[in-house]
């Protein structure tokens, strides 16, 4: 099988287990009531999920187990193409609240990604 993204309007029953894996890796975030979710599964297994609302990138992680496998890249890739579509000039995340040990990693991939700024308040211009 290969990489799925999908945007449902809550993470399935199905799924579940694995997205609590994911929201392991980051203590203290919890899935939002309304969103709009983005999970990635492979082999039916979900590998990587993320969230935004509006213009906010709020969440975005890869299960530890598949990281540096391009599943990062494919998600946000899906993730700046929705936000064209829906009409989002840019893209923000905050990434005051990510796992400390994770922050480095995570910097240079949203940079590598086309994400700017200074601090922890970085932005994509969506075209």
């Amino acid at each position: 099988m290969r990489l799925t993204i999908h945007t449902p309007p809550q993470i399935p029953e199905q799924h579940k287990a694995h997205v609590d894996l994911i929201l392991h890796s980051t203590p203290g975030f919890q899935l939002p009531g309304q969103a709009c979710f983005y999970l990635a599964t492979f082999n039916d297994k979900a590998v990587a999920l993320a969230w935004r609302q509006d213009d906010r990138l709020a969440y975005i992680a890869v299960r530890d187990v598949t990281r540096r496998r391009g599943i990062g890249r494919e998600l946000l890739r899906h993730i700046k193409e929705d936000a064209k579509h829906a009409g989002l000039t840019r893209l923000q995340i905050d990434t005051s609240q990510a796992n400390a040990e994770n922050l480095p990693a995570l910097m240079a991939f949203l940079q590598e990604q086309g994400f700017t700024g200074t601090g922890q308040l970085l932005s994509y211009s969506v075209y």
